[in-house]
């Protein structure tokens, strides 16, 4: 960021002071965290895997581990995963699904889950799957997204419309979804990509009210003689309409803005820590049922399995 916004020659010979968003103890533990739960996957054959940790309310990023090991480059340990572009598989669904709550669904509205097929043009047709291969019948909008089944998802966004949906998604915080020629209703299961800093921006409406926050990782910047600089970018949003600012920031990229409504937002989070409905497709048990806070949680896998997401906040 700093090399973009002011050069290689600022940053390298100028003495920036830099003071940023991580929690550096925070910081350590998602590492060890991280480095950790890959190296006890690797029968598996999971090799790398990262970590962002943001506050919703103001977006800052607390915690970013973009590799098991930055300093292996083997493994291509300095590539920052927060920032690639993976399927995101069916942790795009609340976004989907918070989009029929705008449009007058609830979590008691019923789908059902049955064979269904999809005549695309210039395609086979489609008939999408659930992944424990079965159908549920006749199921509530709570119970479809708990359980993360297939079929509504692809139900609803064919009632949603495909071009509202990705420009929710747009308003949200996801950046990759530019070419419409990709859209299609594969979009409701994650099959188009995606990058981690992107749909912590977009999970922060659900955490916040309904407003989603863009992430920041500089509180300021100054210069050895105590002179502050100021980013056309979110760092300094608040402060950079000083009038001794250099440049000033676009607020319609960084401000705080409300996407979903308050009601919606509750809504999505509401199921997504409701136990219950997930316990028909993970089970009473799982590692997703924190038992001591209340925890809205949502996975995800893409098409090939070589991507696995989880995506969780709690309201503290």
């Amino acid at each position: 960021i700093l090399t973009k916004e002011l050069g290689e020659n600022t940053v390298n010979q100028d003495g920036l002071i830099v003071t940023t968003t991580l929690d550096l103890n925070l910081q350590e533990k998602a590492q060890q965290i991280v480095t950790s739960e890959i190296n006890s996957l690797k029968k598996f054959q999971v090799t790398n895997g990262a970590a962002l940790v943001v506050n919703p309310k103001t977006g800052e990023i607390l915690a970013m581990v973009g590799s098991k090991d930055y300093f292996n480059l083997n493994e291509d340990g300095q590539v920052n995963l927060t920032l690639a572009l993976r399927q995101p598989g069916s942790s795009i669904k609340p976004i989907n699904y918070a989009l029929a709550f705008e449009n007058g669904y609830g979590p008691g509205s019923v789908v059902e889950d049955k064979p269904i097929s999809f005549n695309l043009p210039r395609q086979e047709p489609w008939s999408p799957k659930n992944y424990d291969g079965k159908f549920h019948g006749h199921v509530t909008l709570r119970q479809a997204l708990g359980s993360s089944y297939n079929i509504p998802s692809v139900i609803l966004l064919s009632k949603n419309g495909i071009q509202n949906f990705a420009s929710l998604a747009q308003r949200m915080g996801i950046t990759s979804w530019t070419d419409p020629r990709r859209f299609g209703l594969s979009m409701a299961l994650g099959s188009l990509e995606v990058r981690m800093v992107d749909l912590a921006t977009a999970y922060s409406a659900f955490a916040n009210s309904g407003i989603t926050s863009p992430l920041n990782s500089i509180i300021k910047i100054e210069k050895a003689n105590g002179e502050r600089i100021y980013l056309s970018t979110c760092p300094q949003k608040s402060e950079a309409t000083n009038q001794n600012a250099s440049v000033i920031a676009k607020e319609d990229n960084c401000s705080p803005r409300q996407t979903i409504s308050e009601t919606t937002a509750y809504l999505i989070s509401d199921i997504l820590s409701d136990n219950n409905a997930r316990a028909p497709a993970f089970g009473a048990n799982s590692v997703l049922n924190i038992k001591k806070a209340k925890v809205a949680v949502k996975t995800g896998t893409s098409n090939d399995l070589r991507d696995n997401w989880t995506l969780g906040y709690n309201d503290t």
